[in-house]
């Protein structure tokens, strides 16, 4: 079993936690649980990297004129991981 933890809430936040145990019908730790993991995985998703980091890192094959990367992500990527994969990161 998990480790207990207990902390006071103000008036407003009860209310509101009251509120969503009543709607939800689910228990108070369910809710508590729930809106904590939340909150986690929006703080773990600020840290990664976004989109265009990914393909700002890519390196253009010398072999092949890409002046476009949108144009040949898919064989970037496919490239990329394939160096992963002999480097033993993947």
């Amino acid at each position: 079993m998990g480790e207990t933890v207990t902390f006071r809430l103000d008036s407003e936040t009860e209310k509101i936690l009251n509120d969503l145990v009543r709607r939800e019908k689910r228990a108070r730790s369910e809710v508590i649980r729930d809106a904590l993991r939340a909150k986690w995985n929006s703080v773990c998703e600020e840290t990664r990297p976004t989109a265009w980091e990914v393909y700002k890192t890519l390196k253009i094959p010398t072999a092949r004129p890409y002046r476009d990367t949108a144009r040949h992500v898919e064989e970037l990527l496919k490239e990329k991981l394939l160096a992963k994969r002999r480097d033993g990161t993947l």
